[in-house]
């Protein structure tokens, strides 16, 4: 089942969609390769991939099988997109990744990342946590 509140057709915009009912985990693979700004993500119907590179010397990767997520819906054959995991935007998120129940991650196909947290408060009560993260603007020179 999902995890978003959102309609069925609003998640047809994303070519990316899973949810993880242990994001405990999730969130300790991504620390333990996080020693560089940027981590690239590509996801295959396989799984995916997280990877972290210094100077073209040093490379981490964690694989995450399609089969750990509850829901793992892919569009393409192949999803490539950056992000900055140390960024003052994102790394907020982790907070929240640490004490959720669930976690849904989806990307469209401008690079646009929405991450939503399922959390239980003390009194069982479930709330939603969701962060978005816009993918960085690159910006032509004119010659």
């Amino acid at each position: 089942m999902p995890l978003s509140t959102q309609s069925q057709g609003e998640d047809e915009q994303y070519i990316l969609v899973t949810s993880l009912d242990n994001a405990r985990n999730l969130s300790n693979l991504l620390k333990a390769i996080s020693f560089k700004d940027h981590a690239v993500f590509t996801t295959t119907p396989n799984g995916l991939k997280v990877t972290v590179e210094d100077c073209k010397c040093v490379q981490a990767n964690a694989f995450i099988q399609a089969d750990i997520f509850q829901e793992f819906t892919i569009k393409e054959d192949l999803i490539t997109f950056q992000v900055n995991l140390t960024m003052s935007l994102l790394k907020p998120s982790t907070k929240a990744l640490t004490l959720s129940c669930k976690v849904s991650v989806r990307t469209d196909s401008r690079g646009f990342l929405s991450l939503q947290y399922l959390v239980r408060n003390d009194d069982g009560q479930i709330c939603f946590v969701e962060y978005f993260c816009c993918p960085d603007e690159e910006v032509e020179e004119d010659s």
